[in-house]
């Protein structure tokens, strides 16, 4: 599993930390760099954020993949990205995004990108990123 970087709010760690990782996940539920266009392979993401602040945390999560191929275009998934709540009492998630059929074959740098909107509906100060390099489809 990659381990990315998180940015937070500036404050101490010791009320606001966080780690996000992910990784490519083949049908068989093994990590793998090497994934079958067609097969129900996955990009698994877990992330978790401690310290005092957690229970204070409100608003949503955004979770995407930003697939960049090779010599290609870029392309995000899924559309719209996924959501999730901010949890209180408990900073630990973990999510899974289908790929199957999603991508062309060839050979992509894969981008876990999590950013947050508030309560009101606005851009968060918490997110990060995972940098899954040289993923390859097949057909």
């Amino acid at each position: 599993m990659t381990t990315g970087e998180f940015h937070l709010m500036k404050v101490p760690a010791a009320q606001l930390a966080g780690v996000l990782h992910g990784q490519v996940v083949d049908p068989g539920a093994q990590p793998t760099k090497v994934v079958r266009r067609g097969e129900g392979w996955t990009v698994d993401v877990s992330w978790e954020v401690t310290g005092d602040l957690v229970d204070w945390l409100a608003g949503r999560w955004r979770l995407e993949v930003v697939a960049d191929l090779m010599g290609g275009g870029e392309s995000r998934h899924p559309s719209p990205p996924v959501e999730l709540t901010f949890t209180p009492g408990s900073g630990r998630y973990t999510a899974s995004i289908p790929m199957r059929g999603q991508l062309v074959p060839g050979t992509y740098d894969l981008v876990v990108n999590l950013t947050t909107t508030t309560a009101a509906g606005t851009a968060g100060a918490l997110g990060g990123f995972v940098v899954i390099s040289k993923v390859t489809v097949k057909e």
